[in-house]
């Protein structure tokens, strides 16, 4: 006969076994809801974001058989508006958040056009990047809701750029733009910016900037070099529909769109209102890097300048 400590402490054992195994058990049950419920969120939040979009049907794509037989024929043209092309091509970036179109376009344009901007990016180089643009509106604001043309127009005059601009207003014809288009284009020292609206295109969103990498004489369209890669490919569009576009009133600023020329000439410009600017010398350039020739509108010097210029009421 056993003696009842002996079996006492064996149901002890059996009952803190099973004891035990409940509580593993319910911790796995626990870890089984925790891991489902990651994945339902997961999947949730993967059906609530973007892969691209498709281009409405009057855009073609610049990597489909169409598209890239439109760029044999435009480079091969006696024409050859596709000279702006290449220097954009080198530095074609994608856009660092959603609403940096035009910060991204201004970064590709100054970059492609081998402007100075007389500040250092990172290490020992000078280049222009995004967080660069800190002028004329902070990018705390840009991030939230871009930036309209008059602050990119203010952006670029702040690094010393030389530029042409125009409101498409109604005294401002398609010939006229047209022969813009091919000027800039036929040469790879000024670049079209263009500030349009999507809806025009039957593209989603709405206010956008992209440069012009090129033009089809033939067919009548431009290259758009879309900084929102993330959303559409590079893609040609007939002129008169981005023409169209330019037209598109900004609610922002109760102004029509329309486009800036970027041109080379400024060697160097640092923004002026930013006191990390540098001036220093370039030894292999052999050329002083100068601060920019112009303030930057939201400078305190520039503002008490406008205060000093203004007439006592």
């Amino acid at each position: 006969m056993e003696c009842n400590c002996k079996i006492k402490h064996e149901k002890e054992r059996q009952d803190k076994e099973a004891l035990n195994l409940t509580e593993q058990q319910r911790q796995e049950v626990q870890i089984y809801a925790m891991v489902n419920k990651s994945v339902a969120s997961t999947t949730s939040s993967v059906q609530s974001s973007f892969h691209r979009r498709h281009l409405p049907q009057n855009c073609i794509a610049f990597s489909s058989p169409e598209g890239r037989k439109l760029f044999t024929e435009a480079i091969n043209s006696s024409n050859n508006y596709m000279q702006i092309y290449f220097p954009l091509a080198e530095q074609f970036i994608t856009q660092a958040e959603p609403a940096f179109c035009g910060l991204a376009t201004l970064t590709m344009c100054l970059n492609a056009l081998q402007i100075d901007p007389g500040r250092l990016w990172k290490g020992p180089w000078r280049w222009f990047s995004e967080e660069l643009f800190d002028c004329c509106t902070s990018l705390t604001v840009a991030k939230e809701r871009g930036i309209s043309m008059s602050e990119f127009i203010c952006l670029a005059r702040c690094y010393g750029v030389l530029m042409e601009e125009y409101r498409a207003t109604s005294d401002f014809s398609l010939e006229q733009f047209r022969d813009l288009v091919k000027r800039t284009c036929a040469t790879s020292s000024e670049i079209v910016v263009l500030n349009y609206s999507r809806q025009v295109l039957g593209q989603t969103g709405d206010g956008h900037f992209s440069p012009i990498g090129g033009y089809h004489a033939e067919r009548d369209m431009v290259l758009l070099m879309d900084v929102a890669r993330f959303k559409y490919p590079p893609h040609w569009v007939k002129l008169s529909h981005v023409f169209n576009a330019i037209q598109r009133v900004d609610p922002s600023i109760d102004l029509p769109r329309g486009l800036v020329i970027l041109k080379e000439g400024a060697h160097a410009a640092g923004c002026a209102s930013n006191v990390r600017q540098l001036i220093h010398y370039d030894k292999q350039l052999e050329v002083p890097v100068v601060p920019a020739p112009q303030q930057c509108c939201c400078s305190l010097s520039a503002i008490a300048t406008h205060r000093m210029a203004d007439p006592p009421l």
